[in-house]
């Protein structure tokens, strides 16, 4: 019972750390697609998004915002859900963001 406890404790780490790091891609590459000249930062949420349900599909229920601060970067913020494996887990979400410098700026 120990023994499969520990596996479903792995596991469960091993998917949190998996969506966490595909999720901050994400927001880099929507980030990254707001920041381009003649791009928004709509369109880069919209393509953080896109990826997500991509790679996931809508079980995650993320959702990304994206703006501009004054000094020119972009930031592409995305909420999104955690995974779970077993009974026992996090029930929280998880919170991630991606930067990029709006070439509009340079």
């Amino acid at each position: 019972m120990l023994i499969i406890l520990i596996a479903l404790a792995v596991i469960q780490a091993a998917l949190i750390l998996h969506t966490r790091n595909t999720l901050i891609d994400a927001a880099v590459q929507g980030a990254h697609h707001a920041a381009l000249v003649g791009s928004t930062p709509d369109a880069g949420a919209t393509r953080a998004e896109a990826l997500i349900v991509d790679r996931f599909g809508e079980s995650l229920g993320a959702e990304a915002v994206a703006d501009v601060d004054e000094d020119g970067t972009v930031r592409v913020r995305i909420e999104a859900t955690l995974p779970l494996v077993g009974l026992l887990g996090p029930a929280a979400g998880l919170q991630v963001e991606g930067r990029a410098i709006d070439e509009a700026t340079w």
